[in-house]
């Protein structure tokens, strides 16, 4: 006689099955350990995706993460990445980044038409891993000037805090600021918050209580790694256009392409173009 499955078995198999589950819905993964990042050089001769995001900074990273959800996407960063580097990472190197003037080095120098020296980034996470790590959010006003659905814009802000913002430790330099701004009538006083108030207040940073950095490249936690390649010192030369239906990038080691036609209600605008490579920096 089938006496069925005892409890222990039933208890096995439904945990099994938890299992199984959970690993089929939570597919992100931990920084630094990103399968999908690759450095160019490993990179196949010719590869098709559904977008090309040109720029791994602030932008290109986040960006990146949300359209791999139900996009093949490739992420090309001319620069390497943040990970392993104590410059980057730690607070107590915060400014070295900035006066390393090697070719490797995650910041480059540049002086702007009127002779301002100044840096842009060369590494995955752009410049959230050379600057001083203040994080606040967007004014109101601002939210609803350009037409962005408020709702959306404060679970986004969500979304990114989670990973890279934190509340900063009021030392003495902080205090002397804060009471100063105080005094000469910079009220009222909103204490800690990222929210974008009159007055006086203490914003986030991206650096942790251990004084670790969390760059934007952190954010790519939430990519699909099945629909995300990310190629580092990928440096983009050219890019061909074939109306209507191809685009090529062709970079120093390969050429990567999409040919999915292009629908008119089915764009990706930025920076004024209006085609499916995206250009974030």
């Amino acid at each position: 006689m089938n006496r069925g499955p005892s409890s222990f078995q039933r208890l096995l198999i439904a945990a099994l099955a938890g299992i199984l589950l959970f690993n089929g819905f939570c597919f992100s993964q931990t920084a630094p350990k990103y399968s999908f990042m690759h450095q160019a050089t490993s990179a196949p001769a010719l590869s098709y995706f559904d977008y090309i995001i040109i720029g791994g900074g602030t932008a290109g990273c986040p960006l990146a993460a949300t359209l791999s959800q139900n996009a093949i996407v490739l992420l090309l960063e001319r620069g390497g990445s943040p990970y392993g580097n104590p410059n980057i990472t730690n607070l107590g190197s915060f400014g070295q980044t900035l006066s390393d003037l090697s070719p490797s080095s995650p910041s480059q120098r540049f002086i702007s038409e009127d002779g301002v020296i100044s840096a842009r980034a060369r590494v995955l996470g752009g410049g959230s891993c050379l600057n001083a790590g203040f994080y606040t959010r967007a004014e109101s006003r601002y939210v609803n000037d350009v037409g962005w659905d408020g709702r959306l814009v404060n679970e986004s802000y969500g979304w990114v805090e989670k990973k890279v913002a934190f509340e900063p430790p009021i030392k003495q330099w902080q205090s002397a600021v804060r009471d100063g701004l105080l005094e000469v009538g910079v009220n009222p006083y909103n204490g800690f918050t990222y929210d974008h108030l009159p007055g006086t207040k203490v914003g986030g940073t991206i650096f942790d209580v251990d004084g670790h950095r969390h760059t934007a490249a952190d954010l790519l936690q939430y990519a699909n790694p099945s629909g995300l390649t990310v190629l580092l010192h990928a440096s983009v030369h050219k890019i061909l256009f074939r109306v209507k239906d191809v685009l090529v990038v062709s970079c120093d080691y390969f050429s990567y392409s999409f040919d999915r036609k292009f629908e008119e209600g089915n764009m990706t605008h930025l920076c004024g173009l209006n085609v499916r490579w995206l250009y974030t920096e």
